[in-house]
Parts: structure tokens; sequence; C-alpha cells
């Protein structure tokens, strides 16, 4: 039996684990299909997400291996093909950026992208117990054709998951790669801006306040130093952030508009 045949009998006797062992050795970008299914698996097992959703996860991981492995051509990574020798064309891979508090919006577009055949990474999903934050977001970063930031009022008044993946960074580092889209409109009000700096302003305000009572107390302040300094990058990039945005083509997908501008990114992953 050759290796494809392998694969499809694990996958059809719901071997996802081992199928995507075999399909490695084919092509690296199984890699990435591995580290969704650990994510998930993981988080079943913790009761962080339900049967239905592990089952349905793993069903799209199946789709995604089989389709993985009918793009490799046979003997291996390439083949001969009218004589010339021809590289697998590999699949979109998204890497998803968003708020805690935006997870339900998280979930529709990443099951929307899987279920185009696009493969997705979410930053603390797919972050393993002991993992270093930081580098595991460069890599993640490096690996991913594309970063899409979900952008919402709560993103912009509270930040991202990962201060790493603030819109003004992103914009920075990928341009034309970045993928913002809209939960809202929020950030286009007039007053938007001076309200949420002034939230800024208070919340700084306070932090330094209770800074204070601890010194006068003899008590130390590093408890207070990562808040302060996430405050205090979310007001300094708030500016540059909100002029992102406007110069930026973000897509809306609130509301009723969530499966046309869905169809829109992914016309604009699949070019």
């Amino acid at each position: 039996m050759d290796m494809k045949a392998q694969i499809q009998e694990l996958i059809s006797l719901g071997k996802t684990e081992e199928a995507l062992e075999l399909l490695e050795q084919l092509t690296s970008d199984a890699v990435l299909l591995q580290s969704r299914f650990n994510g998930a698996k993981r988080q079943y097992s913790m009761g962080m997400i339900d049967f239905s959703e592990w089952s349905r996860t793993q069903a799209q991981i199946n789709y995604a291996a089989l389709e993985m492995m009918n793009s490799v051509k046979e003997g291996g990574k390439k083949e001969k093909d009218g004589g010339a020798q021809q590289q697998a064309v590999p699949m979109s891979k998204v890497f998803i950026s968003y708020n805690q508090d935006d997870s339900f919006a998280m979930r529709s577009v990443k099951n929307y992208l899987e279920d185009k055949g696009i493969l997705v990474q979410v930053d603390i999903q797919d972050l393993g117990v002991g993992d270093n934050i930081k580098d595991f977001i460069d890599k993640a970063l490096k690996e991913n054709q594309f970063i899409l930031s979900i952008i919402s009022e709560r993103s912009l008044r509270s930040g991202w998951v990962n201060q790493e993946l603030n819109t003004t960074l992103l914009l920075r580092k990928f341009d034309k790669k970045w993928l913002p889209v809209l939960l809202d409109k929020k950030s286009f009000e007039a007053s938007f801006f001076n309200t949420v700096m002034d939230e800024f302003d208070e919340k700084i305000k306070g932090i330094e306040e209770e800074m204070q009572k601890s010194l006068a107390k003899g008590r130390g302040v590093l408890a207070f130093a990562d808040d302060l300094k996430r405050a205090r990058d979310l007001r300094n990039d708030f500016d540059e952030t909100i002029q992102a945005l406007k110069g930026n083509l973000g897509q809306d997908i609130s509301g009723q508009l969530f499966e046309f501008g869905m169809d829109k990114v992914i016309k604009a992953i699949k070019g």
C-alpha cells in the first residue's frame, strides 16, 4: 500500500494524528495541520470546547489533509509533469489576531476560512503550554502568508490578545499581507478618538495612583508594571492605529454583511 492510500485509510478509521504524521513526510505544510490538530485536541481535553466542535474541527482537518495530500505529486514532493519537475502548490495560510471579547466572531471567521480550504492559526489557541509567546508569534508571522486582524470597538479600547499583534505593528511589518476585518464602524465616528484617549488617560492615572499608594506603604510596584506599559502603549499607538484604519480598506463583516465580506476576504487571500 502506498503512502497516500495509507493516509486515506487512517483518516477513514478516524486516526487523524497518525495520518498527519505520514502526510508530513510528503509535505512540510502538514506541520500547520498538526499544530491545529494538537491545539484543538488540547482544548477538548481541557473542556474548553465541546465534543461537537472537536468533531467539526477534526472533520475540517481531515478534509484539509486529503486536499493537501492530493496536491502533492506522486513520488514525493515533486513529480514529472510533461517532462518538467513541479513543486506542489502550498495552501494559503492565515494567522488571526483578535481581542478575547471577540472570541465568537473569531471562531466564525476561522470556521469560514477553513471551510474554504484555508489553513488557519490563532495566537492563543495554537500556543502550547510553556511556549514563549514572542517566539511563537515571530515564527507564526513568518510562516503565514496573511495576517487577519478582527477590529472592533472592544479591541480598539482594550487591545488584542497579545500586544505584539497590535494594528500599527502589523501594518508596519506586513502592509499588503495585512487583512483588517471590521465588526463595527465605531473607529470612523468623529468623537471616538478623543473619547477613547480620555479613557486611556484615566486608566493610566489610576494605575499610577495605585503605584504611589504601594510605594507609600513600602511595597513594590512590579505588579503594576505590565498594566502600565500596556495602557501607555495603547495610548501612544492609538493615533496611528485610527489613521491606519481610515487609510486602509478594512472589510466590513458585521451582521448580515458577514458572508459577503468574508467572500471578499477569501478572494483577497486566494488572489
